[in-house]
């Protein structure tokens, strides 16, 4: 599968050509990128076919090669192959959305525990000891001397 995509940086007159190329195989893909001049499309494209026959999996991994006994399909679309980046970007920041209170409970709640571990509970109270048992004390320290 290819495509191309016309650019322009700012005021430039020369518009570029980036020309995208995918060959599938069973468990990836190989991506091959074209950067030219508009004016070089053709030249381009009619090199397409020998790209293509240039480009070898590995036996057992070619597109071909495909089991639908054993292998499993992908959940990208060609879509998705397309867009890539974009969608990759797109479905981070829809997870994030989906599960944001989530993770950010999440988060707090692990710097509590953290927090206790290192530092105690709050309900922790520290009293004076009665002043019978601190009589008691040093009574018995000075039957020991």
């Amino acid at each position: 599968m290819h495509w191309a995509k016309e650019l322009q940086f700012g005021a430039d007159k020369d518009h570029t050509l980036n020309y995208d190329l995918r060959v599938l195989g069973r468990k990836g893909m190989y991506n091959i990128s074209a950067v030219a001049g508009v004016n070089q499309l053709e030249e381009v494209k009619a090199s397409i076919p020998g790209i293509i026959k240039s480009v070898e999996f590995n036996d057992g991994n070619k597109y071909l090669d495909f089991d639908a006994d054993t292998d499993t399909v992908a959940a990208w679309t060609i879509g998705g192959l397309v867009a890539g980046k974009v969608l990759a970007k797109v479905g981070f920041f829809a997870i994030l959305a989906k599960f944001g209170k989530i993770i950010v409970i999440g988060i707090i709640a692990a710097f509590a525990a953290i927090k206790k571990f290192l530092f105690g509970s709050k309900d922790q109270v520290v009293s004076k000891p009665a002043e019978e048992e601190t009589a008691l004390l040093e009574e018995h320290n000075s039957t020991e001397e």
